[in-house]
């Protein structure tokens, strides 16, 4: 993870000085990963793919910008966690409509692995709970960088953790005591 950190640094340090392929190399190093992060914001792959573009050109615009390379992973997530608020608070009407249309309707015998539960579940927690779990568990981000892509401090970043994680036990140990019913 260090080189992969050094050469990432080593790469921001290039495309500080006008360097397009170093910048087209960044692009493919992160664009799926925060193509990821948007989806899971968003829930729509094409306003996702949208915003994470609207953010890459944000980010090349304010490159010069960044003071520590070394940081450029949170910042950048920042931008595109920023895109994605504003976007969803514009939007908010048709957000809520797609919300509608893609629910799920939840087949209990096809979905009663415990992986599919817990994956079920997340989608029923809110969405700070959500995006908090998804960025410590599946991103494998660090506390003091979610605390810097959400703007939050981290003992709240912290605090976000244990009770998302308490409240998705509640709701498994709910639907495991459905099932044995």
């Amino acid at each position: 993870m260090g080189t992969d950190r050094t050469f990432s640094t080593l790469l921001i340090l290039r495309c500080q000085e006008g360097d397009r392929q170093a910048f087209e190399l960044l692009v493919k190093r992160w664009h799926r990963k925060f193509l990821g992060f948007a989806f899971k914001l968003l829930k729509d792959q094409s306003i996702a793919a949208d915003i994470t573009q609207d953010s890459w050109t944000t980010i090349l615009k304010r490159l010069n910008s960044l003071k520590d390379p070394e940081k450029f992973d949170s910042w950048a997530y920042r931008i595109l966690h920023n895109n994605a608020m504003d976007w969803l608070r514009k939007n908010k009407k048709e957000r809520d409509s797609i919300k509608g249309l893609a629910e799920e309707p939840q087949d209990n015998d096809e979905n009663s692995t415990p992986v599919k539960i817990v994956r079920q579940l997340l989608k029923k927690l809110p969405e700070k709970e959500r995006l908090i779990l998804s960025l410590f568990y599946l991103e494998g981000h660090k506390i003091h960088e979610i605390s810097t892509i959400l703007n939050i401090p981290p003992g709240t970043v912290k605090s976000r953790i244990f009770y998302a994680r308490e409240h998705l036990k509640k709701k498994y140990k709910e639907v495991n005591y459905e099932n044995i019913k």
